[in-house]
């Protein structure tokens, strides 16, 4: 994470808002690419994208209720596989929004979306995998944590690229095994 100071500002805004997110609710962002967001090229570099979205499942993270019931069990989200597909460029001074979404799940891992749009038009797209870790090193599953904050719906069907990344991330690990 390096954007420190814009980390604080959504973590004080998320934890003294009184607007909360259910589950499957998107939250959004207001962002500016400032100068020191910008590569030689003037235009956002790549690694700020995964920083944003950093930002936003923060934000998510606080705002749907999340951060007591993990930090109480001594869980945390544990990112897996990231994949940004940029289709317009975002240059200083541009305002942006960011918006987060869960996409849905699986018994193992969770697809969240990050959109960069200016001007109601997606610039980029930042998709994520994302499991659950536990500070025991117990195996922590996401019917787990939906149990525990009592979200008892089913899964929305994952989109084919969330389905290719969870399908990736497979078959890293059984290659890696010893």
């Amino acid at each position: 994470m390096n954007l420190f100071f814009r980390l604080l500002v959504v973590y004080v805004r998320a934890l003294l808002s009184r607007d909360r997110l259910d589950m499957l609710d998107a939250s959004r962002l207001r962002y500016q690419v400032w100068l020191t967001d910008q590569d030689m090229f003037a235009h956002m570099t790549n690694s700020r994208y995964m920083s944003f979205g950093d930002l936003g499942t923060i934000n998510y993270i606080l705002r749907a209720g999340f951060w007591p019931v993990l930090r109480r069990r001594g869980w945390f989200p544990v990112i897996c596989a990231q994949q940004v597909v940029i289709t317009r460029m975002l240059r200083t001074p541009q305002k942006f929004d960011l918006v987060t979404r869960i996409v849905g799940w699986d018994e193992t891992y969770v697809a969240i979306e990050h959109t960069y749009e200016r001007q109601e038009v997606v610039h980029a797209r930042l998709r994520v995998i994302a499991r659950f870790a536990s500070q025991d090193r117990t195996a922590v599953l996401t019917d787990d944590v939906m149990r525990a904050m009592a979200f008892d719906h089913q899964s929305p069907p994952l989109p084919a690229p969330f389905q290719q990344l969870i399908a990736d991330i497979r078959a890293s690990r059984a290659q890696d095994k010893p």
